[in-house]
């Protein structure tokens, strides 16, 4: 079968197409896959809403078909694929159908840096007058965000008609975001605060101040304690093993709002400002989002998305849903010459466009070492049934850097013993937390002020330099614990330097080498005596789990595991097709020419 290569765009807008009095559609697949593919994106997205003019955009990605993620939950898995293989089916025929069209726009987006052949895509589907209707409602903002003479027209022409992701679109501004899904200013402000808070808890530390997986590693019960250190700790250490593609971005540090101690404390107030929703919009189609209390009443905006909700509930009952909608979104009637076929993922799957005997093998080249690939080919070709591995993300990386962070931590342990018999260091806790004055200050003392001027250098227990600043002024309470503490009574001109054990410092669940002990010399420039700041508590991180060697054993049978679950997983995907055995046949003929190859050493 020819492989069909995924345009990097398609533009579908919806309004006059040439002078046809109707739409046509003469072919039963084409039917049944577009009709599958709205009935879909109405009731599991929220393109209705859209089309019924209560939000201006509906946006969604869809994975990879070669590198796709497979959970545990394999029904979950099994529908996303197919909804992605649907999208996939169904664009290229609705961009046929209706290609010149104004009102509505839906565009398809390949996501950027991805490696796979069949990349994961950005969908958005867009009401044009009402995305203008909203931009103008919000321009000021917009133009504090995009430029202070951008206009409406501007904006929305970009997000409709460029190849540019709609984020970027937008400069990843999420208060602008949130507007243009219809979650209205002030829950797309707080909403958008709160997702910033979430989006920098993965990225990069800058020492001396608090780890951003500082609330991965909370206590307390907030809106993103979901974002466990077993869950996203592992983008950690698949960082320290050499992996890094989840901290392309650099992001800023990000302080609190005023009033706030800390990003808990925020976060905590925050949540407590979040409005329930009307429990019928938990029902399909559901209309995701938080609505919060504190601006305008939200109670409008729930009556309107009910209101919409019943509609399209009614919508999809209908035995002529494909014609209501295409006549909505193109004002035309819509013309069947053909048989209305039901739709099967046999309609899906065996007259698809995907090249499938490429796509298995790019699956099965995901997996970088030869075993991995040939324990993949041979579940997909052979119907093994492995057992789900227990951490299904398990990588080679993940393991090196839960490795170094054990070696760096035993390292810690020894060198803070040693540190304990030195009579020329202060103890502020054994084994853990030291310092010692290199040159004596003699001005105005540090005790409690949160504001200072300083000079720091930062090392790693191979004094390799970290980080450096000569001249800064910093807020103590946004500093790990053991430098905020470490510093407490120094005098103004005086040079101490700090032994801080991981404990006190990043842990493992950092940027930096993970588990390793921080030696900070630190220089004492200035203190605004009239900054008040709360110190962090000196309550150590657990690292007994760096110690655990159960999850040794868990990461290392996971990535046995992990080829050979996958591969089950795209044979049950094609297990059904009539072109399995043909892609078996091309995928033991490649692995074999593969397998040649390298024993030729070419």
């Amino acid at each position: 079968m020819k492989l069909i290569a995924w345009p990097f765009l398609f533009l579908i807008a919806c309004t006059t197409c040439g002078k046809l009095p109707v739409l046509q559609i003469d072919d039963s697949r084409d039917y049944a896959i577009l009709d599958q593919f709205f009935k879909m994106v109405v009731s599991s997205e929220e393109y209705g809403y859209v089309l019924e003019g209560a939000k201006p955009i509906s946006v969604r990605n869809f994975g990879s078909l070669d590198y796709f993620t497979v959970t545990k939950n394999l029904e979950y898995s099994d529908k996303e694929f197919k909804n992605a293989l649907l999208v996939r089916e169904a664009i290229p025929l609705w961009n046929k159908l209706c290609a010149n069209q104004g009102n509505f726009v839906l565009k398809a987006t390949p996501l950027k840096d991805t490696v796979p052949i069949f990349p994961p895509f950005e969908v958005t589907f867009i009401n044009i007058a009402k995305l203008k209707e909203t931009i103008n409602q919000h321009i000021d903002l917009f133009r504090y965000v995009l430029g202070p003479t951008v206009q409406a027209e501007q904006i929305a022409n970009k997000i409709a008609y460029s190849d540019v992701e709609l984020m970027d679109c937008l400069k990843h501004n999420l208060t602008l975001l949130g507007i243009v899904l219809g979650f209205g200013s002030h829950n797309s402000l707080i909403g958008g605060r709160i997702d910033t808070i979430c989006g920098l808890t993965i990225s990069r530390d800058l020492a001396p101040y608090a780890p951003q997986s500082r609330l991965m590693q909370s206590t307390e019960e907030h809106s993103l304690d979901f974002m466990t250190p077993e869950r996203y700790g592992c983008y950690f250490l698949e960082l320290a093993g050499g992996d890094a593609h989840h901290f392309n971005k650099t992001l800023p540090l990000l302080q609190p709002s005023p009033g706030f101690q800390s990003l808990e404390e925020e976060l905590l107030a925050l949540d407590s400002l979040e409005e329930p929703l009307p429990s019928s919009l938990t029902k399909e189609p559901r209309f995701v989002f938080a609505a919060f209390k504190g601006g305008p009443s939200n109670q409008p905006l729930f009556n309107l998305l009910q209101k919409t909700q019943k509609e399209l509930q009614n919508l999809l009952k209908k035995p002529n849903f494909l014609e209501l909608i295409l006549e909505k979104i193109s004002e035309k009637k819509l013309l069947v010459t053909c048989e209305k076929l039901p739709y099967t993922d046999a309609l899906l799957f065996e007259h698809s466009t995907i090249n499938w005997s490429h796509l298995i093998q790019s699956a099965a080249f995901r997996f970088e070492d030869k075993k991995s690939q040939l324990n993949f080919a041979h579940t997909f070709c052979n119907s093994d049934q492995p057992s789900c591995p227990e951490i299904v993300g398990a990588s080679a990386a993940m393991f090196k850097g839960l490795k170094i962070a054990l070696d760096n931590l035993s390292v810690a342990n020894a060198q803070c013993k040693t540190l304990s018999k030195d009579p020329s260091l202060q103890t502020i806790v054994p084994e853990r937390l030291y310092y010692k004055t290199t040159l004596p200050g003699s001005g105005k003392e540090l005790k409690g002020a949160d504001c200072v001027r300083m000079g720091y250098i930062v090392e790693d227990q191979q004094d390799n330099i970290l980080f450096s600043n000569h001249d800064t002024w910093l807020s103590v309470s946004q500093t790990i614990p053991g430098f905020a503490h470490g510093v407490q009574g120094m005098r103004v001109g005086e040079k101490r330097t700090l032994h801080i054990h991981p404990v006190y410092g990043y842990g493992a669940l950092t940027t930096l080498p993970p588990c390793t002990q921080l030696i900070i010399k630190v220089h004492l420039l200035d203190i605004n005596e009239k900054s008040i700041g709360k110190l962090p508590p000196l309550i150590p991180l657990d690292l007994s789990w760096v110690q655990d060697a159960s999850l040794y054993r868990a990461i290392k049978e996971s990535i046995e595991k992990r080829p050979k679950y996958i591969g089950a997983f795209y044979r049950k995907i094609l297990g059904k097709t009539k072109q399995l055995a043909s892609v078996i046949a091309q995928l033991e003929l490649n692995m074999n020419e593969n397998n040649e190859l390298q024993t030729q050493g070419l």
